[in-house]
């Protein structure tokens, strides 16, 4: 009888066909991605600090939305909104509206509880800690 049993549990989920089998899964890699992308949303959700060289504040106050990246760069008293970013991982790369009558093109890079942004032009990469 036990043999029967046995033999029934695999033969049947069989016979309706092997495609019935990874319908299952999807659902399970689809959290699996959803988790990421929400994982990626809070490790750069949030408004971000620093220091210029020349001693200005900057604050990158950014949002996710999958690998989107949005938000407002704030230099000084002058800011702009991120026209187009993108997250990649544990990096993203931005550009703003103008500042002063300059886009601003930077990446940055998650590093410790801390991002490293490096804006295009600037030779030395700025370290912003979260405040929010």
């Amino acid at each position: 009888m036990k043999t029967a049993l046995a033999i029934a549990m695999i033969a049947f989920p069989l016979a309706a066909g092997p495609n019935d089998f990874p319908l299952a899964r999807p659902a399970a890699s689809f959290e699996v991605a959803e988790t990421a992308g929400q994982a990626a949303a809070i490790v750069w959700d949030g408004r971000w600090q620093g220091t210029t060289v020349t001693g200005q504040q900057i604050v990158l106050d950014l949002r996710v939305k999958g690998q989107r990246l949005t938000g407002r760069l704030i230099v000084g008293k002058q800011s702009a909104d991120i026209t187009a970013g993108k997250i990649s991982g544990q990096a993203f790369a931005l550009e703003t509206g103008k500042i002063d009558g300059y886009a601003v093109a930077g990446t940055g890079r998650y590093v410790g509880d801390a991002i490293e942004f490096s804006i295009d032009g600037v030779k030395e990469p700025l370290t912003l800690t979260r405040v929010k």
